[in-house]
């Protein structure tokens, strides 16, 4: 009996320990914090705000087959094939602090994260430069080679950052802490600016937007948040903040920046009320039928270019992390096929490699030399 009585003590106090431990980590900065305050009285003024949860446009459905707990276990511990290339990826290492700001260019860095220059404005798009997409190190890291830049590689006069949702592979925490005095300005959907304040950024340097509203940054430069068919939250609780994609007009050209999302009607009115564009960054990976509404089919991401009238198309969310259940080439392999018909460019650049947008590169299938 008093063998009994130690192993309860020992379990229960293993157990007490573990809750204390998820307790304390669930608690630590990079979960972030809800909205509160003044952010949270405008958060629910706006008119996707409802229930107490940001709602889509258009209902999102997920057919997680086995539920969500399984499901989750199966993707982190079943074996699957050709999920991570079995060579590094290639890249160029750009030295991105001597580029001339004068230049309209983009730099994809990795994933959904890039360098964008406009009219000698320095936007930088999703910033994660870390080499794992989770809470914990060691799960779901970068593939070799499709991390190559850290913030020190960065040029110190960022003008803005933009984000268009919370979810840990676009919101960084470690890179975002170690940008905290390098930026000028944040501009990201409702609630968003809790993390950032949370994490040391000054208010004055967040700008909160609902769909449709606008950021001047200068005479040059006006930047329009705009609907994507998504969800966001860092944990248990979905929907706490807007996600979003982008409009940047400048006095040269449009850019527009999907964010992550399912194909909807918002690209035909977006198409319809801000285009055509000259450029658009698209998200093309992790996409499944069983989360169909989230992320788009590479057959969707040329319906959804064409719909907003895009003359030319770089594809992203891809190449850097296991998120989904296809091969780690599909996303990109895909659109290329399924683009035959597109009227615009689809370009493809290695991580790093500079795409001028006066003078674009020919498409590069670089995928298709790792075997």
């Amino acid at each position: 009996m008093d063998n009994m009585k130690k192993i309860m003590i020992i379990l229960i106090t293993v157990i007490v320990a573990l809750a204390a431990y998820a307790l304390y980590f669930f608690n630590t900065p990079q979960f972030g914090r809800a909205p509160s305050g003044h952010r949270l009285e405008r958060i629910m003024k706006s008119p996707n705000f409802k229930d107490g949860v940001f709602q889509n446009r258009e209902p999102i459905v997920n057919h997680l087959e086995d539920g969500i707990l399984v499901s989750f276990y199966k993707f982190i511990f079943e074996k699957r094939e050709d999920l991570r290339p079995k060579k590094s990826i290639p890249h160029v290492k750009t030295d991105l602090k001597s580029l001339d700001k004068n230049t309209d260019l983009v730099v994809w860095l990795g994933h959904s994260s890039f360098l964008l220059q406009l009219s000698g404005h320095r936007f930088l798009v999703d910033p994660h430069l870390s080499g794992h997409v989770a809470p914990v190190s060691f799960l779901m890291t970068a593939f070799d080679g499709s991390n190559p830049y850290s913030v020190d590689d960065l040029p110190d006069d960022i003008d803005t950052i933009l984000l268009s949702h919370d979810h840990w592979d676009h919101l960084d925490y470690s890179t975002t802490v170690a940008l905290k005095d390098r930026v000028k300005h944040v501009v990201t959907g409702l609630g968003n600016g809790e993390y950032y304040e949370m994490w040391g950024y000054s208010e004055a340097k967040i700008h909160e937007l609902d769909y449709g509203e606008e950021f001047i940054l200068s005479d040059d430069i006006k930047i329009t948040f705009t609907p994507a068919r998504h969800f966001s939250g860092r944990f248990l609780k979905q929907n706490p903040t807007e996600p979003g994609s982008f409009v940047i007009t400048s006095k040269n050209r449009k850019f527009f920046y999907s964010g992550d999302s399912g194909y909807g009607q918002h690209y035909k009115q977006i198409g319809e009320k801000y285009g055509p564009f000259d450029f658009a960054v698209m998200e093309d990976g992790q996409y499944d039928m069983q989360w169909h509404n989230v992320h788009m089919l590479p057959e969707e991401v040329i319906k959804a270019s064409e719909e907003i009238g895009a003359k030319a198309i770089l594809p992203v969310h891809n190449s850097k992390f296991v998120m989904a259940n296809h091969t780690w080439k599909a996303p990109l392999e895909e659109l290329i096929k399924k683009g035959e018909s597109f009227n615009g460019e689809i370009v493809t650049p290695l991580i790093g490699e500079i795409v001028y947008l006066d003078s674009l590169p020919q498409t590069n299938m670089w995928w298709r030399n790792i075997n």
